[in-house]
């Protein structure tokens, strides 16, 4: 998830381990826990683009990570905070569930988290909430500001924390529970259009739990498609995206395109222009997919060929604009813009609604 997030989870956490005997100390250092896992983002500018992809989200957010440097970072606040009521394994609870806390919801997300490393590089992904969603994030960072003027161990700070955990919680159920009723709708209209397909995926789109994506991998292709909760049919249109495979002839067996199928878990396709080859992790897909965009992928990477192949991270499918945000926004409530601004298709029948 984004920093932000992970600050107010684990100022949560710190006030629920240490709340009563260290106040918003408890907070902040919980919040610090809490940030600890992502600084594997300082080493990006030291290594080359292949080994980050296994250095974010590795043994930083791991269970041996928190297991290992959780007394460390314990024992330096007990030094530091000599005076205060909290004890050595009270500050080591605050860091190590801070840390387990933050790879833990890491995983709901479509990245992959490799919360076993180093024994196991095997990256768990449940891909039910986007890395930022404000319907998790607000209410909790709310109410986490609030509890924070209450004296410590006053019972409305505790309930302030309680419902805070609960609020944010129940929410990320709620993507679990969503995700099946989303897939069910996915494999039936898979179904109906005689999609043969060995597996699939599914995922929300950005900021927001009620427009997913699905992809569904064929023999030599995947077929993408989308579906929103105001959606009045489940006649859903798909799009086939070629593998492109044969483009790798000669490149399988190197380094960094193995690091890029394990990364992608195989969910990749290969596009080229008239100078570069680009590997594309089709996981997150395209800025404006849902309108059948034919934009560039948001993770591609440039194959570099040379001595060595080597690869670098191509931006091109970043870029937004203020026409792909009111389209998207219209798309998620059910409704598609045409190039002029138009809506050119009302997928939600209002006659329909109460």
């Amino acid at each position: 998830m984004d920093s932000l997030t992970q600050i107010v989870l684990g100022a949560s956490v710190g006030e629920l381990v240490a709340g009563k005997k260290l106040g918003n100390k408890a907070v902040f250092w919980g919040a610090v826990a809490g940030t600890i896992p992502d600084l594997d983002v300082m080493f990006n500018p030291l290594v080359s683009e292949t080994a980050r992809l296994s250095i974010h989200r590795g043994f930083s957010h791991s269970f041996a990570f928190a297991f290992l440097f959780a007394p460390l970072f314990g024992y330096l606040l007990w030094k530091i905070y000599k005076k205060s009521e909290a004890n050595f394994w009270d500050w080591t609870s605050l860091f190590f569930w801070g840390i387990i806390t933050h790879f833990m919801l890491d995983s709901f997300t479509n990245y992959g988290t490799q919360i076993f490393n180093p024994f196991s590089d095997f990256r768990v992904s449940w891909n039910t909430i986007f890395v930022i969603d404000p319907f998790y994030t607000l209410p909790f960072l709310g109410l986490v500001v609030a509890l924070m003027f209450f004296k410590k161990g006053s019972t409305r700070r505790l309930r302030l924390n309680y419902f805070a955990l609960g609020i944010s919680s129940f929410y990320l159920m709620f993507t679990v529970v969503n995700k099946q009723y989303i897939n069910s709708v996915f494999e039936s209209a898979a179904k109906s259009n005689n999609i043969e397909y060995s597996r699939y995926m599914s995922a929300p789109t950005p900021f927001n739990n009620f427009l997913w994506r699905g992809l569904f991998e064929a023999e030599d292709g995947y077929y993408e498609t989308y579906y929103s909760w105001f959606d009045d049919t489940a006649n859903l249109e798909f799009t086939y995206i070629p593998t492109n495979r044969h483009k790798l002839a000669g490149l399988e067996d190197t380094e960094p395109v193995k690091k890029l199928k394990w990364f992608s878990n195989g969910y990749y396709s290969i596009t080229s222009d008239e100078e570069n080859l680009y590997f594309n992790d089709i996981r997150f897909g395209t800025i404006g997919g849902w309108n059948n965009s034919n934009a560039n992928y948001v993770f591609s990477f440039k194959l570099i060929r040379g001595e060595n192949l080597s690869i670098a991270r191509s931006f091109d499918g970043m870029k937004l604009n203020s026409k792909l945000i009111h389209d998207f926004l219209y798309r998620i409530i059910g409704q598609k813009v045409n190039s002029y601004g138009e809506i050119t298709e009302e997928r939600h029948d209002s006659s329909k609604r109460d």
